[in-house]
């Protein structure tokens, strides 16, 4: 995964709003920034993502992969990786 390249999604809050989540490979591991609209002036880092936003960067990953836009070897990095952290089950059962 080269280091500039940023996965980006968004979802809608309770009270309205968005969150937007920001990951990034920094040559070693994932980093994290988060953004709730319309409370937060700028982004701030995510110290402990949770299982919800691995599973989505993995779908994420996974769509830009089915529109060529990312090799095959990062969704198998991404899947060995939530096999590490006991969240591959998680993903098989949402399938």
């Amino acid at each position: 995964m080269t280091k500039n390249q940023a996965h980006e999604w968004h979802e809608r809050t309770e009270e309205g709003g968005k969150r937007y989540v920001r990951a990034y490979w920094d040559s070693r591991q994932w980093v994290f920034h988060y953004l709730i609209e319309p409370h937060m002036p700028g982004w701030l880092p995510m110290t402990k993502p949770s299982d919800e936003d691995w599973l989505m960067l993995r779908d994420l990953l996974f769509r830009k992969y089915q529109r060529k836009k990312l090799p095959f070897k990062y969704i198998e990095k991404m899947d060995a990786l939530l096999e590490t952290m006991g969240l591959k089950e998680k993903m098989t059962n949402d399938e």
